[in-house]
């Protein structure tokens, strides 16, 4: 997607016509829900069903377009690890970035789509099979939108905090009580010293009973 689509740029304008079926191509070929789409481009549901078909020769995704909870994305639990804290700070960090590409206001669909293309490059691994889970675009818009947007005054449930040790910005609740969530890469560094630790005895006690065969 080459066309930069400004905020006010209205889908019903000539001018924008193409920049807005391009759009809407990308957004289906990166997977996003139909609701989304349509949201996005202000297409009819049937129209999104005919460029997912003509694309790629399925019926758009169903369902919801993003978590109902904003924990998912900053609080660890069952399904919340540091991985994937992390996963959400690169990619809300590559929507920051894109954001100021232009001088003017760009329009949401997008940046998130711009945003989601760089951050799946950036993030990719040779591997699959030990790749790390990354965001798929549904929860990419579904981060921006508990996060505001990056908006300073939208009031939003997740805020970011800026970790003086490393310098990431990740995400944490707005509202959130208890202990104050503590950088999600500076743990998993910590925890990668802890079992190297603990496995440096290991193996020298494994080396030692072997000289004694």
């Amino acid at each position: 997607m080459v066309t930069p689509l400004p905020e006010d740029a209205r889908p019903d304008d000539p001018r924008w016509a193409i920049a807005y079926l391009e759009l809407a191509h990308g957004l289906v070929m990166a997977g996003a829900k139909a609701k989304l789409i349509e949201l996005l481009t202000n297409m009819r549901h049937r129209q999104v069903t005919e460029i997912y078909m003509a694309l790629r020769g399925i019926s758009p995704p169903a369902g919801p377009t993003m978590p109902t909870n904003p924990r998912y994305f900053a609080q660890r639990g069952r399904d919340t690890s540091e991985a994937w804290i992390i996963q959400c700070a690169i990619f809300l960090t590559y929507y920051e970035h894109m954001s100021r590409i232009a001088p003017m206001p760009l329009h949401r669909g997008w940046l998130l789509l711009a945003s989601f293309n760089s951050y799946l490059s950036l993030t990719a691994y040779p591997d699959e099979s030990s790749a790390t889970k990354r965001l798929d675009i549904n929860q990419a818009y579904g981060l921006l939108t508990f996060s505001g947007f990056l908006n300073v005054n939208a009031n939003a449930a997740l805020l970011r905090k800026q970790c003086p040790t490393c310098l990431i910005k990740y995400p944490i609740l707005a509202k959130h009580q208890g202990n104050p969530q503590s950088c999600p890469l500076c743990a998993m560094k910590a925890n990668h010293r802890r079992l190297s630790t603990q496995a440096r005895p290991a193996a020298k006690h494994r080396f030692s009973r072997s000289e004694l065969k």
